[in-house]
């Protein structure tokens, strides 16, 4: 009879990778950051990579925002983990041969790329352009369906995750996407079930794809209301496997309309500057639920606006005191009054020159993005 670690030497041999390995081997959860300093305090740093992830939210909610600044985001990231590697192995003089194959194909194969698969048809050069989102970056390309069925859709997404070469997949959205039962039939025909059942197969193979490639995969879906209770409510297209296959589901919500000063005004205002955005976490396996709430500001001249979510989550964790109308800057960790190189106290009047302030000094804005990075991951 065969001991138990002959058969997990066996079965580890057959598959050419270590299925069976100790905890403390692990990996660390690597994440994917968003540009707003709140959206990374309640998500510990960013969506986790590697995972299916859904944002979820009714029409002008922020999904699609949110999505194209993590593709920003992503670009920079999959660029700086490149260059690093890159410079790493070719600064090496004793290279094994497994380390010159590595080189080789990252030689040949660049950084990792980013599928964003563009099924509404929406996109908005100039939106995302204000968003920091590189359109002309060769790591990013859009897939525009051609009347594709969403089983057609899902294999060839499935194929392009499978290269090893996508580290972000981006479905937007979820809910225009026809089964090829519906596609088969007339409008007059009823069709049961809609996308449900080749999201479940999808979803249970998509899983099992980022889990071996590393990729990260974004649905976004539309939220709808549920006419399949008796007691109303709203509901996310999908059925449940797919909700049971992500890691991580964010509800997005539009908040209130903000000034140019990034207040709060009134619902009724003809001309916002932009409007929060609010964030639920409706599901995470990959970080604490205690940071269930949150929002981030968005600007619509200027995209998302760090510094002001920084100076709100400042104020939040008394790195800025408030008293009134005065805000006055203390140092993170000695909670000492932080004074100018004249030795006057950083005091400051009303939040729009708080948030003025720290655009314009680098240094302040510094110290305060360090500390708040730090809370990020306790």
């Amino acid at each position: 009879m065969s001991t138990l670690q002959d058969v997990m030497k066996e079965i580890n041999k057959s598959y050419g990778e270590e299925i069976f390995v100790n905890g403390n081997s692990l990996p660390a959860i690597k994440r994917i950051p968003f540009s707003s300093p709140r959206a990374n305090y309640m998500t510990y740093g960013g969506i986790p990579r590697g995972r299916i992830i859904e944002l979820a939210g009714e029409e002008g909610s922020g999904k699609t925002t949110t999505a194209l600044d993590l593709c920003a985001s992503a670009i920079a990231l999959f660029e700086q983990e490149y260059n690093d590697e890159l410079e790493k192995l070719q600064n090496n003089v004793n290279l094994n041969a497994k380390d010159k194959e590595r080189l080789e194909i990252l030689q040949d194969k660049g950084p990792q790329k980013i599928i964003y698969a563009d099924l509404e048809n929406t996109l908005d050069a100039e939106w995302c352009d204000k968003l920091g989102l590189d359109l002309e970056s060769p790591l990013i390309k859009f897939y525009k369906a051609q009347g594709q069925s969403a089983e057609e859709i899902f294999e060839d997404l499935i194929k392009i995750m499978d290269t090893g070469e996508v580290g972000l997949v981006v479905i937007d959205s979820l809910g225009v996407m026809v089964s090829a039962q519906a596609y088969d039939k007339s409008i007059e025909q009823k069709t049961y079930g809609g996308i449900s059942m080749p999201l479940t197969l999808f979803s249970k193979k998509a899983n099992a794809t980022c889990k071996k490639t590393g990729c990260t995969l974004i649905g976004i879906n539309q939220v709808r209301d549920n006419m399949n209770s008796p007691y109303g409510g709203l509901s996310t297209t999908g059925g449940r496997a797919w909700k049971h296959n992500c890691s991580v589901r964010l509800m997005f919500k539009k908040g209130d309309f903000i000034n140019e000063e990034s207040d709060s005004i009134k619902k009724s205002s003809e001309s916002p500057a932009g409007n929060r955005i609010l964030i639920e976490i409706q599901k995470t396996k990959a970080f604490k639920p205690d940071r269930r709430l949150g929002y981030y500001t968005l600007n619509y001249n200027n995209g998302i606006d760090v510094i002001a979510d920084l100076t709100d989550i400042c104020c939040a964790e008394g790195y800025i005191a408030k008293g009134g109308a005065w805000f006055t800057f203390l140092d993170p960790e000695t909670k000492e009054i932080l004074v100018d190189e004249n030795d006057n106290i950083l005091k400051i009047q009303g939040r729009k020159n708080v948030i003025k302030f720290l655009h314009d000094n680098e240094e302040v804005r510094r110290i305060m993005m360090d500390s708040v990075n730090n809370l990020i991951t306790k």
